[in-house]
């Protein structure tokens, strides 16, 4: 069978600063079961019928956040059934969604919930027994690189994008999710668990402060806390529908899933992943960058997303308007499937049925992650 697959109803919590913020004493399993529960609350209709299956996000699956995750959180949920959890890093969610077209346009299912999840305060980053193999780094110096150091390492490769650079454009993902709240572009995919928008927005932007920081990974390097995503807190969720599922479903938009796609980059540069993965893109759908409405890339770091775009000719213009994970935060195991959430609100504020847009991320240890789709609208 050949069907079409479409995301549809995203929601999300609002994202807080890891350790000093609303969520550092939320437990991430319960977290994501509140979220479910105003999933519910916001969208009755969609839990008329139970989902086919649950794949949810996680980057860091152990702790609170282990034990197949996602079973559990439907069990709490109240939810009888299936559910798997994925581990992508960064991409875990999105891969969840990729996971779920899948199934859809196979046949193997009609409806599935999708979601995400990261408590970077409660889970440390590579766990609490991280240990890399020395066999392992024999074949692969930089398997186990610490992000941080595959910044600087981006920034050696692209010294024309100056630290001032990098710190412009990160004041400008602040200016823009504040403007974006302001206006209201996030209310409808928003659930105000604790607090009403997320926590980590900083206006106005204090560039005096910003110029003052020391470089966060090098002593003599480039990259700094403000020009890096925070550690966050934070949680989404969303529905994958067949087509007879649209067609009866309440929404208006959804998005179309055309086509998901993997690269491989090397891991010293792991910030370069959405080069790979959205050239593939593109060829594979005999498409250019100019065909593409809106742009989500993940802002791990400014220089990794200022470098995707010089090397892909990405316009800014079309990219992160309503502010990136520099502003929003960055809660691993979610920020995949928030990229596809602000996609959709972005799409259907245009209001261009066929408007086509991308979703990327990079993600650690050398790979990146791109989904192309189409925004559709009910007749």
């Amino acid at each position: 069978m050949n069907q079409q697959a479409y995301f549809v109803s995203g929601l999300r919590t609002p994202f807080g600063r890891s350790f000093k913020g609303v969520y550092a004493d939320f437990r991430p399993d319960e977290m994501i079961v509140d979220l479910i529960g105003g999933h519910h609350q916001r969208f009755p209709e969609f839990w008329e019928c139970p989902p086919d299956e649950f794949i949810l996000g996680c980057a860091y699956p152990e702790g609170e956040q282990g034990y197949n995750l996602a079973r559990p959180v439907a069990l709490g949920s109240g939810l009888s059934i299936p559910a798997q959890t994925v581990n992508r890093l960064c991409a875990s969610s999105l891969d969840a969604v990729g996971l779920a077209a899948a199934k859809i346009c196979s046949g193997f299912a009609d409806r599935i919930l999708v979601g995400g999840v990261e408590s970077m305060s409660r889970i440390p980053r590579r766990g609490s027994n991280f240990s890399p193999s020395p066999r392992i780094e024999r074949v692969c110096v930089s398997a186990y690189i610490p992000n941080g150091d595959t910044a600087e390492k981006v920034a050696a490769m692209y010294p024309h994008i100056s630290r001032i650079h990098q710190e412009d454009f990160a004041a400008g993902s602040h200016e823009s999710a504040a403007a974006a709240f302001a206006a209201g572009k996030y209310a409808s995919s928003i659930f105000p668990l604790r607090m009403e928008q997320d926590e980590l927005i900083r206006v106005p932007v204090d560039r005096a402060k910003m110029a003052a920081l020391p470089p966060a990974f090098s002593a003599t390097g480039q990259v700094t806390a403000a020009t890096s995503s925070p550690l966050t807190d934070g949680a989404t969720l969303g529905w994958v529908i067949d087509q007879s599922s649209w067609n009866n479903c309440c929404c208006e938009y959804g998005l179309e899933i055309v086509d998901y796609v993997l690269g491989e980059i090397a891991p010293e540069v792991m910030g370069l992943g959405p080069i790979p993965a959205t050239t593939h893109l593109l060829k594979r759908n005999d498409l250019t960058v100019n065909s593409i409405a809106a742009w989500e890339i993940n802002e791990a770091f400014a220089i990794q997303v200022l470098a995707c775009l010089e090397s892909l000719q990405i316009p800014l213009s079309r990219t992160n308007l309503w502010g990136g994970a520099i502003a929003l935060g960055h809660p691993l195991g979610a920020s995949g499937l928030r990229l596809m959430i602000t996609l959709l609100e972005r799409l259907a504020d245009q209001e261009e049925a066929g408007a086509l847009g991308v979703a990327t991320l990079c993600v650690g240890g050398g790979q990146g992650v791109a989904v192309l789709a189409k925004l559709v609208r009910k007749r």
